[in-house]
């Protein structure tokens, strides 16, 4: 099995900078608007770890949820499965599904080996890749 490809298309996953992208996509990704299922993955850990108490310690630490870098997954109305991922401080997200790909990609780092980085498409790669429309426009 090789890094970061879907299993069963054998396409890369898409990378890309959340830099790279309209910051009111962000936003709506960020906080699941306009997905068809969406996962706060740092939410539902933090709810874990404080249901061990009692109801009442639950709620006196509801007030504490505060990540430094929130995790979420979700699926867009476009059907793009995304992932919000934090790589030396700044926003990223995975792009592990989309009905828009890329013969463009540059080839990763290995800090994401076998992803297609989708930030610039000045590459010769193939990976799924983010609708037009949700890409910064300078």
């Amino acid at each position: 099995m090789i890094a970061n490809r879907n299993p069963e298309t054998g396409i890369a996953y898409g990378y890309i900078s959340a830099a790279a992208l309209d910051g009111e996509v962000v936003a709506e990704l960020m906080d699941g608007k306009g997905t068809t299922e969406f996962t706060n993955l740092s939410y539902q850990s933090w709810l874990s770890a404080t249901s061990g108490g009692s109801e009442d310690e639950f709620y006196e630490n509801f007030d504490t949820y505060m990540p430094d870098e929130e995790e979420v997954e979700g699926i867009t109305k476009e059907g793009v499965h995304y992932k919000s991922s934090w790589l030396g401080g700044a926003l990223n997200f995975w792009i592990f599904e989309s009905p828009v790909t890329t013969d463009k990609a540059r080839g990763a780092s290995p800090c994401v080996p076998g992803a297609g980085i989708l930030d610039t498409l000045d590459g010769s790669g193939t990976a799924y890749d983010v609708p037009a429309d949700w890409r910064r426009q300078d």
